[in-house]
């Protein structure tokens, strides 16, 4: 029965291929009508189509493969679509289209044919596990290549923000490099710098991708162990505890490097400061300009804080009152709550540091003083 059966998918089988020439003007016709495909040259179809012919002819046969000179690996067909910047549906949408005109064709000859149900049940299936397999291994060669691709665009975003960001182009350049990632004289950019304590530097690069939303420019990479970026709208979404970034803008293009070393700078205070979360210059300022006059903070650190450490056995507890004190804006109440202590132990520690200093804790421009002199205390612990 078996023989019998193979005998009549192999007289459907020469049929087919008595008609090759006109099965594949039909599956060129299908595939012409997919409009990504117009960027395919004809003459590249073509013999993609026959090898559909002479495949299912095979197929129906019993056999699973072609002849050496006939087989192409379609890994590489799938390649070729994904350069070609075909979707990867409609290349499926393609194929499958191309198989099923086949199958019908198929069907037809065996209708006319009066072949039995057994025979075209068995040609059937034959046809659609070729589809399914050839099928496979177009995506597996259209994947391979598009993530090739997308790294080729990465290692090109980076290099050339990387450029910007370190100020090694020329203007011309710049507009040059930028058309396909939206960069332009006209516009105004943000530039950032990124860290976080629990996610590594590529993790964090998809977590601020996705806080930035839609963008009209949008560079990201690693540098340096961080993050760096230039979106063309400033970061509104949400981000997680640990990551700080140092923001500027708007700038001009022509001012990505110099934001980005100010960027920098925001980082590197805010980090050692203990800064989370998004930090701009206004936000920054005074810390910067104490990190900026390490002179002045020494004067100030030996007056306000060397007598106070030197001096007392409760200097820390002294020195963290008096900082709680400044930052709940000199309520001794408040204070107090804040360091769990009777608001009378706090007057007492206020009271002993101005002692051990000369400080008048009343007086505007001396409390501001002892204010840089504790963050210039905590710059420097920041470093050991």
């Amino acid at each position: 029965m078996l023989e019998r059966i193979e005998a009549q998918l192999a007289l459907t089988a020469t049929q087919m291929l008595k008609q090759a020439d006109e099965l594949v003007a039909a599956q060129l016709r299908v595939i012409n009508a997919i409009g990504s495909y117009r960027v395919v040259p004809p003459a590249e179809l073509r013999p993609s189509a026959h090898r559909n012919v002479i495949r299912v002819v095979c197929a129906l046969r019993g056999g699973d493969h072609v002849s050496a000179a006939l087989e192409v690996d379609e890994r590489e067909t799938g390649r070729r679509r994904a350069l070609q910047a075909i979707p990867s549906a409609d290349v499926l949408t393609a194929y499958r289209s191309c198989i099923a005109l086949l199958r019908d064709e198929f069907l037809r000859i065996t209708q006319a044919e009066a072949t039995p149900a057994d025979a075209v049940l068995l040609g059937t299936q034959r046809i659609w596990q070729l589809g399914d397999q050839y099928s496979n291994e177009f995506l597996d060669g259209y994947r391979t290549a598009e993530l090739d691709l997308n790294r080729r665009a990465e290692q090109q975003q980076t290099i050339l923000l990387v450029r910007l960001l370190e100020g090694t182009m020329t203007m011309d350049q710049m507009v040059a490099a930028g058309v396909g990632f939206g960069l332009g004289l006209d516009k105004l950019y943000w530039v950032l710098r990124a860290r976080s304590d629990g996610i590594d530097p590529f993790a964090l690069s998809l977590q601020l991708k996705r806080a930035a939303g839609a963008q009209d420019t949008a560079l990201v990479g690693i540098y340096g162990g961080d993050v760096a970026a230039v979106f063309s709208r400033p970061i509104t979404g949400e981000l997680t505890d640990g990551v700080t970034v140092g923001l500027t803008g708007p700038i001009g293009l022509s001012e990505l490097h110099a934001g980005f070393a100010e960027a920098t700078q925001l980082l590197e205070v805010a980090t050692r400061f203990g800064h989370r979360g998004i930090v701009n210059h206004s936000r920054m300022a005074l810390r910067l300009a104490v990190a900026k006059e390490p002179e002045l903070g020494r004067q100030l650190h030996a007056r306000y804080i060397e007598p106070v450490e030197v001096e007392s056995a409760m200097g820390e507890a002294l020195l963290a009152s008096v900082e709680t004190y400044l930052a709940c804006r000199r309520s001794i109440p408040e204070a107090a709550a804040a360091l769990s202590v009777h608001v009378n132990t706090l007057r007492y520690r206020l009271e002993r540091f101005a002692t051990l200093t000369g400080a008048d804790l009343q007086d505007m421009d001396t409390m501001f003083e002892i204010w840089w002199a504790l963050q210039y205390r905590t710059l420097c612990e920041s470093t050991i």
